[in-house]
Protein backbone atom coordinates (compact mmCIF):
# COMPACT_ATOMS: atom_id res chain seq x y z
CA UNK A 1 0.00 0.00 0.00
CA UNK A 2 2.77 2.26 1.01
CA UNK A 3 4.99 1.44 -2.20
CA UNK A 4 1.77 2.29 -4.10
CA UNK A 5 0.98 5.37 -2.39
CA UNK A 6 4.65 6.40 -3.44
CA UNK A 7 4.28 5.35 -6.83
CA UNK A 8 1.39 7.67 -7.32
CA UNK A 9 3.42 10.34 -5.90
CA UNK A 10 6.23 10.18 -7.72
CA UNK A 11 4.26 9.85 -11.14
CA UNK A 12 2.26 13.21 -9.64
CA UNK A 13 5.70 14.67 -9.28
CA UNK A 14 6.86 14.26 -12.66
CA UNK A 15 3.53 15.35 -14.00
CA UNK A 16 3.72 18.32 -12.32
CA UNK A 17 7.13 19.14 -13.09
CA UNK A 18 6.89 18.13 -17.11
CA UNK A 19 3.92 20.71 -16.81
CA UNK A 20 5.96 22.95 -15.29
CA UNK A 21 8.92 22.92 -18.05
CA UNK A 22 6.35 22.94 -20.64
CA UNK A 23 5.13 26.51 -19.83
CA UNK A 24 8.68 27.75 -18.70
CA UNK A 25 9.82 26.85 -22.39
CA UNK A 26 8.21 29.47 -23.98
CA UNK A 27 9.28 32.20 -21.76
CA UNK A 28 12.93 31.34 -21.66
CA UNK A 29 12.55 31.75 -25.53
CA UNK A 30 10.84 35.42 -25.35
CA UNK A 31 13.32 36.31 -22.92
CA UNK A 32 15.92 35.35 -25.23
CA UNK A 33 14.52 36.92 -28.31
CA UNK A 34 13.34 40.34 -27.27
CA UNK A 35 17.21 42.05 -26.79
CA UNK A 36 17.72 40.50 -30.24
CA UNK A 37 14.96 42.47 -31.63
CA UNK A 38 16.25 45.62 -29.93
CA UNK A 39 19.68 45.38 -31.31
CA UNK A 40 18.15 44.68 -34.70
CA UNK A 41 15.84 47.53 -34.25
CA UNK A 42 18.38 50.41 -33.03
CA UNK A 43 20.92 49.12 -35.95
CA UNK A 44 17.96 49.43 -38.41
CA UNK A 45 17.80 53.01 -36.60
CA UNK A 46 21.40 53.65 -36.67
CA UNK A 47 21.75 52.88 -40.31
CA UNK A 48 18.34 54.93 -40.94
CA UNK A 49 20.05 57.82 -39.49
CA UNK A 50 22.80 57.50 -41.39
CA UNK A 51 21.84 57.25 -44.92
CA UNK A 52 19.58 60.41 -43.77
CA UNK A 53 22.84 62.22 -43.02
CA UNK A 54 24.85 61.24 -46.17
CA UNK A 55 22.09 62.04 -48.33
CA UNK A 56 21.26 65.69 -46.25
CA UNK A 57 25.14 66.12 -46.20
CA UNK A 58 25.80 64.95 -49.95
CA UNK A 59 27.69 68.01 -51.70
CA UNK A 60 28.99 69.12 -48.63
CA UNK A 61 33.05 68.53 -47.34
CA UNK A 62 34.25 69.68 -43.77
CA UNK A 63 37.59 70.31 -42.27
CA UNK A 64 38.28 71.25 -38.97
CA UNK A 65 42.06 72.07 -39.96
CA UNK A 66 40.98 75.98 -40.79
CA UNK A 67 42.69 78.65 -39.45
CA UNK A 68 41.70 82.70 -39.00
CA UNK A 69 44.56 84.54 -41.07
CA UNK A 70 46.16 88.15 -42.14
CA UNK A 71 48.55 89.44 -44.37
CA UNK A 72 50.37 90.44 -41.22
CA UNK A 73 53.31 93.33 -41.81
CA UNK A 74 56.40 93.29 -39.33
CA UNK A 75 57.05 97.03 -38.82
CA UNK A 76 60.70 97.88 -39.38
CA UNK A 77 62.59 101.37 -39.62
CA UNK A 78 63.90 101.77 -43.29
CA UNK A 79 66.86 103.69 -41.89
CA UNK A 80 68.80 103.70 -38.66
CA UNK A 81 68.55 105.81 -35.32
CA UNK A 82 67.46 106.46 -32.24
CA UNK A 83 63.66 106.57 -31.23
CA UNK A 84 62.54 109.81 -30.40
CA UNK A 85 58.94 109.13 -29.96
CA UNK A 86 56.67 105.90 -29.21
CA UNK A 87 52.83 107.05 -30.29
CA UNK A 88 51.10 103.84 -29.64
CA UNK A 89 50.51 101.43 -27.44
CA UNK A 90 50.86 97.70 -27.52
CA UNK A 91 48.05 95.60 -28.97
CA UNK A 92 46.15 99.01 -29.36
CA UNK A 93 43.91 99.74 -32.31
CA UNK A 94 45.22 102.18 -35.30
CA UNK A 95 44.37 103.74 -38.03
CA UNK A 96 45.70 104.18 -41.75
CA UNK A 97 48.02 107.45 -41.60
CA UNK A 98 48.31 107.08 -37.92
CA UNK A 99 52.01 108.02 -37.05
CA UNK A 100 53.20 105.36 -34.53
CA UNK A 101 56.88 105.51 -33.96
CA UNK A 102 59.32 108.59 -34.69
CA UNK A 103 63.10 108.38 -34.87
CA UNK A 104 65.80 111.07 -34.57
CA UNK A 105 65.28 113.02 -37.74
CA UNK A 106 68.25 115.52 -37.45
CA UNK A 107 71.23 113.86 -39.25
CA UNK A 108 68.59 113.23 -41.98
CA UNK A 109 67.64 117.16 -41.60
CA UNK A 110 71.19 118.37 -41.87
CA UNK A 111 71.43 115.87 -44.75
CA UNK A 112 69.17 117.21 -46.54
CA UNK A 113 70.64 120.83 -46.33
CA UNK A 114 73.83 119.50 -47.42
CA UNK A 115 72.08 118.10 -50.64
CA UNK A 116 69.82 121.53 -51.18
CA UNK A 117 73.37 123.53 -50.77
CA UNK A 118 75.27 121.05 -53.50
CA UNK A 119 72.05 121.20 -55.65
CA UNK A 120 72.14 124.97 -55.91
CA UNK A 121 75.86 124.73 -56.43
CA UNK A 122 75.18 122.48 -59.64
CA UNK A 123 72.78 124.35 -61.12
CA UNK A 124 75.40 127.97 -60.65
CA UNK A 125 77.72 125.59 -62.41
CA UNK A 126 75.63 124.78 -65.51
CA UNK A 127 74.17 127.85 -66.12
CA UNK A 128 77.88 129.33 -65.91
CA UNK A 129 78.95 126.13 -68.38
CA UNK A 130 75.96 126.68 -70.50
CA UNK A 131 77.00 130.42 -70.63
CA UNK A 132 80.51 129.35 -71.41
CA UNK A 133 79.06 126.83 -74.05
CA UNK A 134 77.23 129.84 -75.79
CA UNK A 135 80.61 132.59 -75.85
CA UNK A 136 82.58 129.74 -77.34
CA UNK A 137 80.07 128.38 -80.13
CA UNK A 138 80.32 132.14 -81.22
CA UNK A 139 83.90 132.92 -80.34
CA UNK A 140 84.53 129.53 -82.69
CA UNK A 141 82.35 130.80 -85.50
CA UNK A 142 83.33 133.95 -85.40
CA UNK A 143 86.71 132.71 -85.42
CA UNK A 144 86.78 130.80 -88.32
CA UNK A 145 84.71 134.05 -90.04
CA UNK A 146 87.74 136.30 -89.28
CA UNK A 147 90.25 133.30 -90.35
CA UNK A 148 88.71 132.92 -93.30
CA UNK A 149 88.76 137.01 -94.08
CA UNK A 150 92.55 136.94 -93.35
CA UNK A 151 92.98 134.30 -95.84
CA UNK A 152 90.99 136.36 -98.05
CA UNK A 153 92.94 139.55 -97.32
CA UNK A 154 96.64 138.13 -97.61
CA UNK A 155 95.37 136.68 -100.74
CA UNK A 156 94.58 139.78 -102.10
CA UNK A 157 97.33 141.66 -100.23
CA UNK A 158 99.88 138.56 -102.34
CA UNK A 159 97.95 139.65 -105.63
CA UNK A 160 98.98 143.65 -105.11
CA UNK A 161 102.20 142.77 -103.85
CA UNK A 162 102.61 140.95 -107.01
CA UNK A 163 101.81 143.64 -109.24
CA UNK A 164 104.08 145.97 -107.35
CA UNK A 165 107.00 144.07 -107.76
CA UNK A 166 105.84 143.51 -111.41
CA UNK A 167 105.32 147.37 -111.28
CA UNK A 168 109.04 148.14 -109.86
CA UNK A 169 110.71 145.64 -112.75
CA UNK A 170 109.37 147.94 -115.36
CA UNK A 171 110.77 151.04 -113.50
CA UNK A 172 114.10 149.19 -112.91
CA UNK A 173 113.91 148.72 -116.69
CA UNK A 174 113.13 152.14 -117.92
CA UNK A 175 115.52 153.83 -115.38
CA UNK A 176 118.46 151.30 -116.22
CA UNK A 177 117.56 152.37 -119.96
CA UNK A 178 117.57 156.11 -118.94
CA UNK A 179 120.66 155.43 -117.04
CA UNK A 180 122.65 154.40 -119.77
CA UNK A 181 121.56 156.79 -122.51
CA UNK A 182 122.57 159.26 -119.79
CA UNK A 183 125.80 157.74 -119.67
CA UNK A 184 126.16 157.74 -123.46
CA UNK A 185 124.64 161.41 -123.86
CA UNK A 186 127.56 162.30 -121.00
CA UNK A 187 130.14 160.24 -123.05
CA UNK A 188 129.86 162.11 -126.19
CA UNK A 189 129.62 165.42 -124.64
CA UNK A 190 132.97 164.75 -122.86
CA UNK A 191 134.40 164.02 -126.33
CA UNK A 192 132.93 166.72 -128.18
CA UNK A 193 134.16 169.03 -125.25
CA UNK A 194 137.71 167.90 -126.19
CA UNK A 195 137.67 168.96 -129.71
CA UNK A 196 135.78 172.36 -128.79
CA UNK A 197 132.35 171.55 -130.31
CA UNK A 198 130.33 171.80 -127.43
CA UNK A 199 130.39 174.44 -124.52
CA UNK A 200 131.36 173.31 -120.79
CA UNK A 201 127.54 174.14 -119.77
CA UNK A 202 126.21 171.08 -121.93
CA UNK A 203 128.52 168.97 -121.09
CA UNK A 204 127.52 170.19 -117.14
CA UNK A 205 124.28 169.09 -118.18
CA UNK A 206 124.52 166.15 -119.92
CA UNK A 207 126.64 165.23 -116.35
CA UNK A 208 123.48 166.36 -114.19
CA UNK A 209 121.22 163.84 -116.45
CA UNK A 210 123.66 161.00 -116.14
CA UNK A 211 123.72 161.67 -112.55
CA UNK A 212 119.76 161.79 -112.22
CA UNK A 213 119.96 158.94 -114.38
CA UNK A 214 121.84 156.59 -112.11
CA UNK A 215 120.27 158.06 -109.17
CA UNK A 216 116.23 156.96 -110.78
CA UNK A 217 118.38 153.59 -111.13
CA UNK A 218 119.47 153.26 -107.99
CA UNK A 219 115.75 154.10 -106.85
CA UNK A 220 114.03 151.85 -109.29
CA UNK A 221 116.28 148.71 -107.81
CA UNK A 222 115.54 149.69 -104.08
CA UNK A 223 112.02 149.97 -105.23
CA UNK A 224 112.00 146.54 -106.67
CA UNK A 225 113.65 144.94 -103.53
CA UNK A 226 111.19 146.43 -101.25
CA UNK A 227 108.12 145.35 -103.46
CA UNK A 228 109.93 141.69 -103.53
CA UNK A 229 110.05 142.10 -99.79
CA UNK A 230 106.33 143.10 -99.36
CA UNK A 231 105.01 140.38 -101.50
CA UNK A 232 107.04 137.96 -99.62
CA UNK A 233 105.66 138.94 -96.58
CA UNK A 234 102.00 139.03 -97.82
CA UNK A 235 103.05 135.51 -98.56
CA UNK A 236 103.73 135.01 -95.24
CA UNK A 237 100.23 136.19 -94.09
CA UNK A 238 98.75 133.77 -96.48
CA UNK A 239 100.27 130.91 -94.77
CA UNK A 240 99.15 132.52 -91.17
CA UNK A 241 95.96 133.27 -92.30
CA UNK A 242 95.72 129.80 -93.59
CA UNK A 243 97.00 128.00 -90.78
CA UNK A 244 94.40 130.29 -88.95
CA UNK A 245 92.07 129.06 -90.80
CA UNK A 246 92.95 125.45 -90.60
CA UNK A 247 92.56 125.88 -86.65
CA UNK A 248 89.32 127.35 -86.55
CA UNK A 249 87.55 124.89 -89.17
CA UNK A 250 86.97 122.40 -86.53
CA UNK A 251 84.11 124.75 -85.64
CA UNK A 252 81.69 121.70 -85.25
CA UNK A 253 84.19 119.48 -82.53
CA UNK A 254 84.74 123.02 -80.62
CA UNK A 255 81.09 123.92 -80.38
CA UNK A 256 80.83 120.01 -79.41
CA UNK A 257 83.36 120.24 -76.31
CA UNK A 258 81.46 123.28 -75.16
CA UNK A 259 77.80 121.35 -75.72
CA UNK A 260 79.76 118.44 -73.81
CA UNK A 261 80.90 120.73 -70.33
CA UNK A 262 77.31 121.94 -70.34
CA UNK A 263 75.76 118.45 -70.46
CA UNK A 264 78.20 117.54 -67.94
CA UNK A 265 77.46 120.34 -65.50
CA UNK A 266 73.31 119.21 -66.28
CA UNK A 267 73.89 115.70 -65.58
CA UNK A 268 75.43 116.77 -62.06
CA UNK A 269 72.57 118.70 -61.48
CA UNK A 270 70.54 115.66 -61.76
CA UNK A 271 72.89 113.38 -59.57
CA UNK A 272 72.55 116.88 -56.97
CA UNK A 273 68.78 116.18 -57.36
CA UNK A 274 68.48 112.81 -56.88
CA UNK A 275 70.95 113.17 -53.54
CA UNK A 276 68.20 115.67 -52.51
CA UNK A 277 64.97 112.94 -53.17
CA UNK A 278 67.35 110.67 -51.20
CA UNK A 279 67.71 112.72 -48.50
CA UNK A 280 64.13 113.71 -48.12
CA UNK A 281 63.04 110.09 -48.48
CA UNK A 282 65.57 109.19 -45.73
CA UNK A 283 63.95 112.05 -43.37
CA UNK A 284 60.57 110.87 -44.24
CA UNK A 285 61.63 107.61 -43.62
CA UNK A 286 61.96 108.78 -39.46
CA UNK A 287 58.35 108.47 -38.87
CA UNK A 288 56.59 105.54 -39.33
CA UNK A 289 53.21 105.65 -39.79
CA UNK A 290 50.36 102.24 -39.98
CA UNK A 291 49.38 101.46 -43.81
CA UNK A 292 46.36 100.28 -42.69
CA UNK A 293 43.64 99.81 -40.35
CA UNK A 294 44.24 97.29 -37.47
CA UNK A 295 46.13 96.50 -34.36
CA UNK A 296 49.50 96.69 -33.25
CA UNK A 297 50.46 94.46 -31.77
CA UNK A 298 54.04 93.11 -30.26
CA UNK A 299 55.91 96.59 -29.60
CA UNK A 300 59.43 96.20 -28.93
CA UNK A 301 60.82 99.58 -29.13
CA UNK A 302 61.14 101.84 -26.10
CA UNK A 303 62.31 105.98 -26.52
CA UNK A 304 65.63 106.58 -26.41
CA UNK A 305 66.33 103.02 -28.04
CA UNK A 306 69.39 102.40 -30.61
CA UNK A 307 67.12 100.54 -33.98
CA UNK A 308 68.59 99.43 -37.41
CA UNK A 309 67.86 99.44 -40.76
CA UNK A 310 65.11 96.76 -41.09
CA UNK A 311 65.16 95.74 -37.51
CA UNK A 312 61.43 95.06 -36.93
CA UNK A 313 60.17 96.81 -33.85
CA UNK A 314 56.10 95.80 -33.94
CA UNK A 315 53.62 93.77 -35.68
CA UNK A 316 50.18 95.38 -37.22
CA UNK A 317 47.39 93.00 -37.80
CA UNK A 318 44.87 94.23 -40.15
CA UNK A 319 41.04 94.24 -39.47
CA UNK A 320 41.05 92.50 -43.06
CA UNK A 321 40.57 88.85 -42.19
CA UNK A 322 40.54 86.03 -43.83
CA UNK A 323 39.63 82.09 -43.37
CA UNK A 324 42.16 79.19 -44.75
CA UNK A 325 41.12 75.86 -44.90
CA UNK A 326 43.66 73.12 -45.42
CA UNK A 327 41.41 69.96 -47.10
CA UNK A 328 42.27 66.55 -48.21
CA UNK A 329 43.53 66.30 -52.04
CA UNK A 330 40.06 63.92 -52.20
CA UNK A 331 37.47 66.74 -51.41
CA UNK A 332 38.70 69.60 -53.15
CA UNK A 333 38.07 67.99 -56.48
CA UNK A 334 34.31 69.67 -57.10
CA UNK A 335 35.12 72.99 -55.38
CA UNK A 336 34.84 76.21 -56.78
CA UNK A 337 35.67 80.21 -56.34
CA UNK A 338 32.59 81.57 -55.12
CA UNK A 339 30.60 78.50 -53.24
CA UNK A 340 29.06 78.75 -50.14
CA UNK A 341 30.89 78.26 -46.85
CA UNK A 342 29.75 77.54 -43.38
CA UNK A 343 32.35 78.53 -40.58
CA UNK A 344 32.20 77.65 -36.86
CA UNK A 345 35.08 79.67 -34.38
CA UNK A 346 36.31 77.44 -31.87
CA UNK A 347 36.33 80.41 -29.59
CA UNK A 348 32.71 81.14 -30.23
CA UNK A 349 30.81 77.86 -30.91
CA UNK A 350 27.24 79.50 -30.60
CA UNK A 351 27.73 81.58 -33.55
CA UNK A 352 27.61 80.52 -37.83
CA UNK A 353 29.48 82.18 -39.84
CA UNK A 354 29.20 82.39 -43.54
CA UNK A 355 31.93 82.71 -46.33
CA UNK A 356 32.69 82.31 -50.01
CA UNK A 357 35.44 80.36 -51.51
CA UNK A 358 37.57 83.30 -52.36
CA UNK A 359 40.36 80.80 -54.58
CA UNK A 360 42.49 77.67 -54.03
CA UNK A 361 45.99 77.30 -53.77
CA UNK A 362 48.31 76.26 -56.80
CA UNK A 363 49.74 73.24 -54.89
CA UNK A 364 49.54 71.01 -51.80
CA UNK A 365 50.87 72.70 -48.77
CA UNK A 366 53.53 69.91 -48.62
CA UNK A 367 55.24 71.16 -52.04
CA UNK A 368 55.64 74.74 -50.64
CA UNK A 369 57.03 73.49 -47.81
CA UNK A 370 60.82 74.42 -46.72
CA UNK A 371 62.00 70.78 -47.47
CA UNK A 372 59.10 69.22 -50.07
CA UNK A 373 59.12 65.64 -50.05
CA UNK A 374 60.90 63.92 -52.78
CA UNK A 375 58.87 60.96 -53.65
CA UNK A 376 61.16 59.56 -56.02
CA UNK A 377 62.30 56.82 -53.66
CA UNK A 378 61.97 53.44 -53.20
CA UNK A 379 60.61 53.74 -50.14
CA UNK A 380 57.38 55.59 -50.94
CA UNK A 381 54.26 55.79 -49.25
CA UNK A 382 51.37 57.46 -50.63
CA UNK A 383 50.34 60.20 -47.89
CA UNK A 384 46.91 62.03 -48.79
CA UNK A 385 47.64 65.87 -49.39
CA UNK A 386 46.51 69.38 -48.03
CA UNK A 387 45.32 71.58 -50.05
CA UNK A 388 44.73 75.19 -48.87
CA UNK A 389 41.36 76.83 -49.99
CA UNK A 390 40.92 80.63 -49.08
CA UNK A 391 37.38 81.72 -47.69
CA UNK A 392 36.03 84.94 -47.65
CA UNK A 393 33.86 85.92 -44.38
CA UNK A 394 30.45 87.85 -45.02
CA UNK A 395 28.52 89.35 -42.39
CA UNK A 396 30.10 89.27 -39.06
CA UNK A 397 27.89 89.54 -36.37
CA UNK A 398 28.36 92.30 -33.67
CA UNK A 399 30.29 91.41 -31.05
CA UNK A 400 32.09 88.69 -32.72
CA UNK A 401 36.18 89.60 -32.63
CA UNK A 402 38.17 87.33 -34.66
CA UNK A 403 41.63 87.02 -33.74
CA UNK A 404 44.31 86.01 -36.42
CA UNK A 405 45.26 82.22 -35.97
CA UNK A 406 42.08 81.21 -34.58
CA UNK A 407 40.81 77.46 -35.04
CA UNK A 408 37.70 76.58 -37.07
CA UNK A 409 35.46 73.63 -38.32
CA UNK A 410 34.48 74.70 -42.17
CA UNK A 411 31.84 73.26 -44.62
CA UNK A 412 31.91 73.72 -48.54
CA UNK A 413 28.53 73.53 -49.99
CA UNK A 414 30.00 72.49 -53.65
CA UNK A 415 26.32 71.60 -55.04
Amino acid sequence: MESAAKSDEGSKKVATLAEARSGAAPLAVKSQKKPLVIVAVALLGTALVAALLVFLSRGNETTDDAQIEADVVPLAPRVAGQVLHVFAQDNAPVHKGDKLIELDPADYAARVKQAEGELATARAQAQAAEAQAQVAVASARGGLGAAQARVSGSTAAAGNAGAQVDAAKAGLARAEAEARRAQQDLSRMQELKLAQAVSQERVDNAQATNDSAQASLLGARAQLTAAIDQAKGAETKIAEARGQLRQSEPVNAMVAVARANADLSQARVTTAEATLDLARLQLSYTKIVATEDGVMTRLSAHEGQLVGAGQAIATLVPHALYLVANFKETQVGSMRAGQAVDVRIDSFSGEHLHGVIESMAGGTGARFALLPPDNASGNFVKVVQRVPVRITLRDLPPGVALRAGMSADVTVHTR
